[in-house]
């Protein structure tokens, strides 16, 4: 007979006069809603990291090795430096910021210039998921440097793949450093990128470091090295590693470091907000408690009978704790659905409308992700209310008197 129980507890829940009508309708559909939100918000908070995340590896790398020193070096002595200290070491690849002013018809505007071994690239970050017409590579034969550029500039300064623009850059004068030297140069298109954030889609060109080199007249000296690690998650502790281990001659950052603020915003934002949508379903899990109450005044009659039969005042606390089990488990079920139906709707939206300001957010899209730690800690949480509110109720119903029950009929 104990074992009949979740039997039992369906029964009398999944019914016209329960389940299908009265409140109940109504408080399920609250406890969806309250699910639905959080899985959303969920997926949205971790999106937003998960998607910054993997821009910053892709785009900047995993750890830059900056020198602070401007003259040049062997940089195949300082790659075997940091492969023993760091045996993760995938690959590695030289690199050049300059700043110049990009110029094309009539129009000019800031930009950043990174020069790139262009045979070694592709082994340390990952320009073709990123690239939206054209090409990346920039090892192909060509009388003009070629050149990737971020979608916003390429938009704002109405440039196409195969057009060739010019950018001029400040120079020290070799006789007097306090006086500069303009010095132009022609690039060619060969891609444009989305390169995830805003501000990179804004001024960032990509280009072949001896075109780069030679441009801000700088010989064969290079700004450090960007590294390609096994592990993206292990790059913070490779970072502290290599930095004592190089020296002050060097310095060291991972792919968080520029972004330090918005990781830390969003791991202190993310339990705040679960739990301020958490009362959306502590609110519909306490509507549930009030139809397992109406339900036990319904069920007067089937409670006596069942006591009449020999089940204990346990026994009855246990039908209704399953019944609110049952009704938390079907609006988790259902609520995950329409979470991720949101979700969905969502991401369509963002790229449909620019819901986003990059301006502001420093992402123009967000690809949403539903963590499974995230999953978990919603249905720990959702069915812990469903039971809590279920208490009251099923003790209510335990206490009843087989013999009130069947004179009340």
């Amino acid at each position: 007979m104990k074992s009949s129980l979740p039997w039992i507890a369906a029964r009398l829940l999944f019914s016209r006069q329960t389940l299908f009508g009265g409140s109940a309708p109504l408080a399920l559909l609250g406890l969806v809603l309250g699910v639905a939100a959080l899985v959303a918000s969920m997926a949205v908070m971790s999106g937003f990291e998960n998607t910054l995340k993997t821009a910053m590896a892709e785009v900047s790398g995993h750890v830059q090795v900056v020198k602070r020193s401007r003259f040049p070096d062997d940089w195949k002595e300082l790659e075997e430096r940091i492969r023993k200290a760091e045996p993760t070491l995938v690959s590695s690849t030289r690199f050049v910021f300059i700043e110049a002013v990009l110029a094309h018809k009539g129009q000019i505007s800031g930009v950043l210039i990174q020069g790139v071994d262009t045979d070694r690239v592709n082994q340390v970050l990952n320009f073709k998921r990123r690239t939206l017409s054209g090409s990346d590579n920039l090892s192909e034969p060509s009388d003009i440097p070629l050149a990737l550029l971020g979608k916003n500039l390429a938009q704002k300064m109405d440039l196409k793949v195969g057009d060739t623009f010019r950018v001029v850059v400040p120079v020290a004068d070799s006789v007097d450093p306090s006086k500069f030297q303009r010095r132009v140069g022609a690039f060619k298109i060969q891609g444009i990128l989305d390169l995830g954030k805003h501000d990179w889609n804004e001024r960032f060109i990509l280009a072949d470091l001896k075109a780069t080199q030679t441009l801000a007249d700088i010989g064969d000296r290079y700004s450090g090295l960007i590294l390609r690690l096994e592990d993206v998650d292990h790059a913070r502790e490779a970072a502290f590693n290599l930095s004592a281990t190089l020296g002050s001659p060097y310095w060291v950052r991972d792919w968080r470091d520029s972004n330090e603020n918005l990781f830390e915003a969003i791991n202190v934002e993310r339990p705040g907000i679960f739990f301020v949508v958490l009362v959306i379903t502590i609110v519909a899990a306490f509507n549930v408690s009030a139809t397992l109450s109406m339900n036990v005044l319904r069920r007067y009659k089937d409670i006596a009978i069942l006591k009449t039969v020999g089940l204990s005042r346990k026994d009855i606390q246990k039908i209704f704790i399953f019944q609110g089990l049952f009704m938390g488990t079907v609006g988790l079920v259902l609520g995950f659905l329409v979470g991720i139906g949101i979700a969905y709707l969502f991401e369509w939206l963002q790229s449909s409308l620019n819901l986003i300001s990059g301006e502001v957010y420093r992402l123009e899209n967000i690809k949403l992700q539903i963590r499974f730690v995230d999953s978990i800690a919603i249905c720990v949480a959702t069915l812990l209310v469903c039971l809590i509110a279920t208490i009251a109720p099923a003790r209510r119903g335990a206490k009843l008197d087989p013999v009130e029950g069947l004179r009340s009929e």
